[in-house]
């Protein structure tokens, strides 16, 4: 059994101090086996925001992927931006913009979806296709694969419009392969989760997507500050938003998954 908290856009310089502390006891009770943070972790890719979040992530005693968001990107210094993007990032959060965690029961991909030359959009490289495909492929057939990044892969309901990650077609055709089960992503501050099939017929095994909202920034888009928790057990799936209620994390919504021959059922 694996629990795996997955939280998103923390926007330090736009984030709520109470919510911040709040989810801080919340994750330690239980304490997750891995923390997932998939993006924006400052508002403005400032300095002073990335030693805040450095600060911050420090406090969290479990082992942690994290990957970039659009925001972790300087918007107004063009130099910096296109020059030396993620310098920052690198030098206060992680030097890996290819972070891979695996164990007993896990392997756990991330992906760096942030551009320079979008700001909001972002999209996967064909080399970091190729590249989460031979770390899944390295490690046991028996772990249980999930991949991270910023951008989501299928849209909010209600909104088929909304922009999806760059090459998500070609991604999704080797996460199949690959018999990835989970993709966890962020960047639009809305707590939702959803099977890629619908939205991508090509796909013939389900993959199950699970987008967090933002966790502790006052950036909401009409919901509560949200994270996931994930809970892993054989071949079954629970995954519960935590939300904040004003004075504490609880559950708001949870869904149960069963993991059969060609993917999920409900």
């Amino acid at each position: 059994m694996r629990r795996i908290a997955h939280i998103s856009d923390l926007h330090f310089g736009a984030e709520d101090p109470l919510v911040a502390e709040g989810l801080l006891e919340d994750l330690a009770r239980p304490l997750p086996h891995l923390v997932v943070v998939s993006g924006d972790l400052t508002q403005r890719a400032r300095k002073s925001q990335f030693i805040a979040a450095r600060s911050y992530l420090d406090r969290i005693t479990v082992p942690q992927l994290i990957v970039p968001g659009n925001h972790d990107i300087p918007l107004y210094n063009v130099v910096a931006r296109f020059t030396s993007p993620l310098a920052r990032y690198r030098h206060y959060i992680t030097p890996e913009l290819h972070p891979f965690y695996h164990d007993e029961e896990i392997a756990v991909a991330g992906v760096n979806t942030a551009r320079s030359d979008t700001w909001k959009e972002g999209r996967i490289a064909h080399a970091q296709i190729e590249r989460f495909r031979a770390q899944f492929d390295a490690v046991s057939p028996r772990l249980f694969k999930v991949l991270v990044c910023h951008h989501p892969f299928i849209p909010p309901a209600g909104d088929k419009e909304s922009a999806v990650v760059g090459r998500v077609r070609e991604a999704l055709r080797t996460l199949e392969t690959c018999h990835c089960a989970l993709i966890l992503s962020g960047h639009l501050h809305l707590a939702y989760n959803g099977n890629v099939q619908p939205h991508h017929l090509e796909i013939t095994r389900s993959i199950l997507v699970a987008q967090a909202g933002t966790a502790i920034s006052h950036r909401r888009r009409d919901e509560p500050n949200a994270y996931n928790r994930i809970t892993l057990d054989g071949d079954t799936l629970l995954l519960e938003v935590r939300g904040w209620d004003g004075h504490q994390f609880a559950t708001t919504a949870s869904w149960n998954f069963r993991r059969v021959e060609n993917g999920w059922c409900e």
